[in-house]
């Protein structure tokens, strides 16, 4: 059972996602929870050149000022070693050793011997907790020598909470579209990465769009019975059915379903519309289900071909383009070729512009023409 500070750390995410601002009740939480009188929470442009911070708690002006020189030194191992750059991937001065084979690698740099070292700490825990068209969201904490190393616990608990900060992140953008989403049509809503379902008062589903539809086909762990929203696991129901009955909600109430209770994790956040007859808009967001989507998307704009877009998948799933082209089948030089055909038709001349343009068409909306 997860302590009451866990739940307060796990809300206090959801409220400054869903409004934009309480970031450092964020950091504060995450400080207590993990032991860390230091934590940073910030924007990375995908370039690495660039840092917008959001939460800082325990670094001091000078040190937030000096970050960005002493971090992109030459001699900082953490800017080469791609594996720490994707979503998801917890960061720790271990899993560096192991990754690098050299136990000194990161205490003889200049990063560490220059920044970390003065502030009085000694060992740090972070993740990429997303990435977008915009950059990385990075999450990092530090603490002292004589509190220790990070626990093999506290990893597996931090690896939690970023997967939920990674969930809460896509609800709170969903949630911004509300107010949108009334000038929207079907067919508008058909062409977005999450689901959505229109409600009347009692929680009957009165209207939903094409990724609702999918992700309530029974595979996901989800379906409609009767014009209502059910999940095949009975505990997963339950909370499901707590949430739609959920009274006086004056902001999105949220509940995440996890696995084994679905095949892939299932956050839900319901909201009121703005109308006076009780009617809810509920998001539903898949990112397994959301990278399909975005597939889809890629066919129906650009036109690639099954090759075309095999290879394309394996660059948005951040493999270079050998380890794209080996998931694709193809030897390095046809990969070549066929990268070139999508330069072609995306009318990009880099990988790295391709990839932007490719992570930026899952958030496009297509508005249907104006009669």
């Amino acid at each position: 059972m997860q302590s009451p500070g866990w739940h307060d750390l796990i809300g206090s995410i959801r409220d400054a996602a869903l409004d934009g601002r309480s970031w450092h009740a964020v950091a504060r939480h995450v400080a207590a929870e993990f032991r860390s009188p230091a934590i940073a929470l910030y924007g990375q442009s995908l370039d690495t050149v660039s840092f917008k911070e959001t939460a800082v708690l325990g670094i001091g002006d000078r040190f937030i000022e000096s970050y960005k020189s002493h971090y992109s030194r030459l001699d900082n191992p953490w800017v080469q070693a791609g594996r720490f750059w994707k979503p998801g991937v917890v960061r720790t001065e271990p899993a560096l050793q192991r990754l690098t084979g050299d136990r000194h690698v990161l205490r003889r740099s200049g990063y560490f011997q220059d920044w970390i070292v003065p502030q009085g700490y000694r060992h740090s825990m972070g993740m990429v907790v997303d990435r977008d068209a915009g950059g990385y969201i990075k999450l990092t904490m530090y603490r002292d020598g004589a509190s220790g190393a990070y626990r093999h616990a506290e990893l597996t608990r931090f690896q939690s909470l970023c997967d939920q900060f990674r969930l809460l992140l896509d609800i709170a953008g969903h949630y911004r579209l509300a107010r949108t989403l009334a000038h929207l049509s079907l067919r508008a809503l058909d062409h977005l990465d999450f689901g959505v379902m229109m409600l009347d008062a009692g929680g009957t589903v009165l209207e939903m769009n094409r990724f609702a539809r999918d992700l309530a086909d029974g595979r996901s762990g989800l379906r409609v019975h009767e014009g209502r929203l059910q999940a095949l696991d009975g505990r997963a129901d339950a909370r499901i059915r707590s949430l739609l009955t959920g009274r006086g909600q004056s902001s999105a109430a949220t509940v995440t379903l996890a696995p084994p209770a679905v095949p892939a994790p299932v956050a839900l956040a319901l909201t009121s519309m703005a109308a006076s007859d009780g009617g809810r808009l509920l998001f539903l967001t898949c990112p397994e289900r959301a990278f399909d989507e975005r597939l889809r998307l890629l066919v129906d704009r650009f036109a690639f071909t099954p090759v075309e877009l095999q290879l394309a998948r394996g660059l948005l799933q951040g493999f270079d383009l050998r380890g794209a082209g080996a998931a694709a089948g193809l030897s390095y030089e046809t990969s070549r070729w066929y990268l070139k055909q999508l330069f072609a038709k995306t009318d990009t001349h880099r990988q790295a512009d391709l990839v932007r343009l490719l992570l930026a068409t899952k958030s496009e909306i297509h508005l249907p023409p104006a009669p």
